[in-house]
């Protein structure tokens, strides 16, 4: 029989283990799927570098060909390859279609299949306003041949679709339904044919027939490999039906089959690993952040409009994500430290009630002996954990600063295209002007997306911040931004409570000058409650 004392400690360690453990959702077949999905992210580089053999193989051709017609089919090629791996490429691509079908070719037909395809590209980048001017407002379709004509349809299909799926995201726009252009489309497509099945397979989602848009779509993935795009957004679809038809799981498992469908094509314009990342958030945050990352560099080098704030919003998450960790972690110290007290009270009773039996003392000492070497042991644990803590708490912010730099580069990426384009302004070259669409605002507007994004997600994480750093300052001194925002001199702080205390990397990441940074920093020291010496240092201690 197991004696008092025995039942007490079993008692109180299952307790602490049961406070230490971790939430888990995904079942062992969920977890082999995802290490699978890890050995093809692995080898994303090499997936890449094949796929740009093959796209400076197009490019070869379509610079060795002088015929203005064999210029214009080699660069639609290109157009096709480039269309899920570099948008800024597909769209300088289709516009030189465009002035060869116009300026050398005479052909109304071909400007307007190269017209279609852009407006295709600009809805599926998220770039609703542009296809919507191309689509709807720029193309006379009295003219278009048969074949363009279905072209037509189906980008106006897709755009359908995609905004009503964003519309969040774009002002109301008064368009015919998708199922009208379905309905149009139906007539013109044989429905054996790929797009008859994808129109097929829409209606019955549309019309909660699941099992049956389930066999459609299986239909649809047979006549792809697993390394073909085609196959990466037909499972991907798979994945939608199986949600609606609430088997979590099966969704998982064609999210990542697609996923890895799109990183064996190279494609760099997805959904899947992002959403992939959204669903295993809360069972394995880590992996969840690093397919976030992935996501957001794919995002930023094929330079969508709407996909990077997209998952920025799921950063956002994962942010939440430790957060929640670290109150876990807190609430376990805090119940352990409650059954240890428990624990240590049970032993003090054992041993007062022992204390008479002399012949069971020797042995009572060495059970004292081993409950206080388990006790240390127990509190090594909690150590580790509080150190764990700390250093996840280190890699979040050096994340955070990551994913700022990230934004910061794209905005002197843009300023950088500006200038060039300025510069091509002042020596006459008009022509080559209008090739390179020039933009010059798109900078300046980056930059203030680039500090509303700042502003926004530093506060969100800190939101005592502008109040905790006035708290330092003489009245005379003190910031007051509106609300939700920070102005220069908080932006610059905010960097440095994050780390960041060089004034090079500050001057960088915030596009000022080094002289800005510099007497930002000197003015506010100097209007510093205390040491100024050590100001930067309690500025660093906000939040903590």
């Amino acid at each position: 029989m197991m004696r008092p004392r025995h039942v007490v400690f079993s008692l109180c360690l299952s307790a602490v283990a049961c406070a230490c453990g971790w939430r888990d959702d995904l079942d062992r077949t969920s977890r082999k799927r995802l290490e699978e999905l890890d050995r093809y992210v692995s080898m994303r580089e090499i997936y890449v570098a094949r796929k740009l053999d093959e796209l400076d193989a197009l490019r070869r051709v379509a610079q060795s060909v002088r015929d203005p017609l064999l210029q214009y089919e080699a660069e639609m090629n290109l157009a096709d390859a480039y269309f899920a791996f570099s948008f800024d490429s597909t769209q300088a691509y289709l516009k030189h279609c465009q002035t060869l079908a116009s300026d050398k070719l005479a052909d109304p037909g071909r400007y307007d299949q190269a017209t279609v395809k852009l407006g295709l590209l600009y809805t599926k980048s998220g770039s609703f306003m542009e296809a919507y001017n191309l689509l709807y407002g720029q193309l006379d379709t009295s003219r278009l041949s048969e074949a363009v004509k279905t072209e037509y349809l189906q980008a106006l299909y897709a755009y359908s679709q995609d905004v009503s799926g964003n519309s969040g995201m774009v002002e109301h726009l008064s368009i015919p339904d998708a199922s009208h252009y379905r309905a149009l489309l139906f007539d013109r497509v044989p429905r054996s044919s790929e797009m008859g099945r994808i129109l097929l397979r829409d209606e019955l989602i549309e019309r909660g027939q699941l099992r049956t848009a389930d066999s459609v779509g299986r239909l649809l993935l047979s006549e792809f490999r697993p390394d073909e795009h085609n196959y990466a957004i037909h499972a991907f679809f798979q994945s939608i039906i199986a949600e609606r038809m609430g088997e979590a799981d099966e969704q998982l498992a064609w999210l990542i089959r697609s996923a890895e469908s799109d990183i064996q094509c190279a494609v760099k314009d997805y959904a899947a690993l992002t959403m992939v990342a959204e669903r295993i958030l809360q069972a394995d945050v880590d992996r969840s952040f690093h397919y976030l990352r992935i996501s957001q560099e794919d995002a930023l080098f094929y330079n969508s409009r709407l996909r990077p704030w997209q998952i920025a919003r799921s950063m956002m998450q994962v942010q939440d994500a430790y957060s929640a960790r670290r109150q876990q972690s807190m609430k376990m110290a805090g119940v352990a430290n409650v059954l240890l007290a428990l624990l240590i009270l049970a032993l003090a009773l054992l041993a007062r009630f022992y204390i008479g039996r002399s012949r069971k003392l020797a042995r009572m000492r060495a059970e004292l002996e081993e409950s206080n070497r388990r006790l240390a042991a127990v509190n090594e644990k909690l150590n580790e954990l509080n150190q764990e803590i700390s250093t996840a708490d280190r890699v979040k912010e050096a994340y955070i600063v990551s994913f700022l730099e990230s934004f910061s580069h794209e905005t002197h990426r843009l300023r950088a295209e500006d200038n060039h384009l300025r510069n091509l302004l002042k020596q006459g070259k008009s022509a080559q002007l209008l090739r390179e669409l020039s933009a010059s605002s798109r900078s300046e507007k980056a930059r203030e997306e680039f500090y509303r994004t700042f502003d926004s997600t530093f506060l969100a994480m800190y939101p005592d911040f502008v109040e905790c750093f006035n708290a330092l300052l003489h009245e005379s001194a003190r910031q007051y931004p509106p609300k939700g925002e920070l102005n220069t001199g908080l932006r610059i702080f905010a960097l440095i409570r994050l780390g960041v205390d060089d004034s090079k990397r500050i001057a960088t990441m915030l596009d000022y000058s080094l002289s800005t940074i510099y007497n930002y920093k000197v003015s506010l020291k100097n209007q510093a409650i205390g040491e100024r010496d050590t100001f930067e240092e309690r500025v660093k201690t906000i939040g903590k």
